[in-house]
């Protein structure tokens, strides 16, 4: 009895032993095959640079360098405190701080989480001979942007931003991945595409001990494409300098071509703080500063032009016929009009004035005048005319088309009437009219270049490629009437009492137009829009001083400035 016990017990055990073994080696064959095979083969992703980014004269504003990373792969974590322990030794980091980044982990098991950036090759070394002991940690290089300049440009630059789930899932199929770092601002999102790189990657052959043994399979990644820019390098590291500690934007640009010579924009930031993980508290207040420094005043910020749209209303009425150059006015600072008193910026007035004087002295009582004589619907074709309301099709996002008003656009907005007190406020650049600077370096361009419209742009080159450029439209404006208000913009510049005299220079002739406008917070915005040469333009300079007084001072003293640093880079 007790033999047939033992022999039945042991039948049993050899038969569950059997029946594990069948279970084992044929119904789950397979996945202790791909197990097997996931243990043995290793694929490695080779992450491909993006392309550098380079000024006109080739020097270089933006490129990738290595980046020594150590990340965790959480489910092959075997003892999370020793490994933490391990790279707060060697990385001299709180193992709190470890511990937190290995725990983020979680959230995507399967995949490298960076838990330390940018340690360094050394650093990397040693810890990839360590890595045999500690399962789940992993060595990765990667290409890290690094912005040379700092904040040079960084609203025209741009900045780039991890890709979140969504746009991974519409973009997969062309070869994003999930860790990829993507454009978000500037030329780095307008040129994501061209700028990116393509992965690679490589299958291998590892042992035991998860150390590389053989190469099976070799995909090469491929180098995004550089681009060059129309920007020079020095005009535009001034340009910034000058707008340090103040609010506002500096345009430079080519009257002919409308390649952009310089673009800044105040305040602006390091664009490098978004690529840097050990700065991310920088990065919050950045995303929470109530100036706005990721705002690009130049093309997204729109702003009553003030007097600088005179030289559209001077247009308007000499091509209409309505008034010409010895049409007469007199100022004596005040104009009335049914029971509304407008003033004129001169206290006292400034007598009887012609067109080009009433440009040179930037005289309010003339242009209303002139402005009733043109009217709202002839003040709006011409501003149309001239470029404004309507995008310039520069090569970057967030662009703003401004508002263009006129007696229909009144009614359906605000369900009111168009008063001739709106005719007077929008004759001198006031009342519901707004630009963007770039629109007002435009207009400008159509006086420097002879009545052409512009399209400006900032990328000449993309890799090998020279990209379409030189867009222009012949405007329907007669060249006498432009020669006419450029003569009173000369007058700016260059007469005694002139508005614009801060700008005149000694060997280059300058033309232009002050402005200043007023807003709601009761502080003034500055402008000066200008080009240079006088008799052969080389280029327009736009100054708008954000909240900063007449445009008579700081905006027009600044124009002068770049205009001199141009003529010494051989710009003019």
């Amino acid at each position: 009895m007790r033999t047939k016990t033992l022999s039945f017990i042991f039948v049993f055990c050899l038969g569950f032993l059997l029946l594990g073994l069948f279970f084992t080696q044929v119904i789950r064959h397979e996945r202790y095959r791909v197990m097997s095979e996931e243990n043995r083969l290793k694929i490695i992703p080779l992450m491909a640079p993006r392309g550098s980014i380079y000024d006109r004269n080739g020097k270089a504003l933006v490129k990738d360098v290595l980046s020594f990373d150590v990340a965790v792969i959480y489910s092959r974590i075997k003892d999370k405190t020793a490994l933490a322990d391990m790279l707060s030794s060697e990385l001299e980091i709180p193992a709190e701080t470890i511990t937190r980044e290995i725990g983020k982990a979680r959230r995507q098991p399967f995949t490298p989480t960076v838990v330390a950036s940018n340690v360094g090759i050394g650093k990397a070394i040693q810890l990839e001979e360590l890595s045999a002991d500690y399962p789940g940690l992993h060595l990765d290089v990667s290409a890290r942007r690094e912005y040379l300049r700092g904040e040079t440009a960084s609203n025209v630059l741009g900045y780039l931003g991890m890709i979140n789930r969504s746009e991974f899932d519409r973009l997969k199929h062309y070869g994003y991945s999930i860790r990829d770092l993507v454009g978000r601002a500037g030329l780095e999102r307008t040129y994501d595409n061209y700028l990116r790189g393509r992965h690679g990657g490589k299958q291998v052959e590892v042992d035991h001990r998860g150390r590389e043994m053989t190469t099976l399979g070799l995909k090469e990644p491929s180098s995004g494409r550089d681009v060059r820019l129309t920007l020079d390098l020095e005009l535009q590291e001034y340009c910034d300098g000058l707008l340090k500690n103040k609010k506002g934007a500096i345009l430079a640009m080519d009257p002919d071509t409308g390649a952009m010579i310089a673009m800044s924009s105040a305040p602006g930031y390091d664009p490098g703080v978004f690529v840097d993980r050990a700065r991310s508290v920088e990065t919050v207040e950045l995303l929470n500063d109530n100036e706005y420094p990721l705002v690009n005043r130049a093309i997204t910020g729109v702003y009553p032009p003030g007097s600088v749209f005179k030289v559209v209303v001077a247009s308007g009425a000499v091509e209409t016929a309505k008034a010409g150059e010895h049409t007469t006015f007199a100022c004596s600072g005040v104009f009335t009009l049914g029971r509304a008193t407008f003033h004129c910026w001169r206290e006292g007035g400034h007598g009887l004035l012609a067109l080009k004087d009433a440009i040179k002295n930037s005289c309010n009582v003339y242009f209303f005048q002139l402005g009733l004589l043109l009217g709202a619907d002839g003040i709006a074709e011409f501003a149309r005319r001239f470029g404004f309301g309507s995008h310039t099709g520069i090569d970057l996002p967030g662009e703003a088309p401004g508002t263009v008003p006129d007696p229909e656009w009144k009614e359906e907005r605000f369900n009111d009437k168009w008063y001739k007190g709106d005719t007077v406020n929008y004759s001198i650049g006031q009342g519901y009219m707004l630009c963007t600077p770039i629109q007002v370096a435009r207009m400008m361009a159509v006086f420097a270049n002879d009545g052409f419209i512009v399209r400006p742009y900032i990328v000449n080159r993309i890799g090998s490629l020279d990209t379409v450029s030189g867009e222009k439209i012949e405007v329907d404006i007669s060249g006498d009437t432009l020669k006419t208000v450029k003569e009173g913009m000369w007058r700016v510049v260059n007469s005694p009492r002139g508005t614009g005299m801060k700008a005149r220079l000694r060997n280059v002739e300058v033309a232009g137009k002050t402005g200043t406008a007023q807003t709601s917070r009761g502080k003034n915005h500055g402008w000066f829009a200008g080009f240079a040469p006088y008799d052969d333009p080389k280029l327009v300079v736009v100054i708008f001083d954000e909240y900063g007084g007449k445009g008579g001072y700081y905006a027009a003293q600044t124009a002068g400035k770049v205009f001199k640093k141009a003529d010494e880079l051989g710009l003019l």
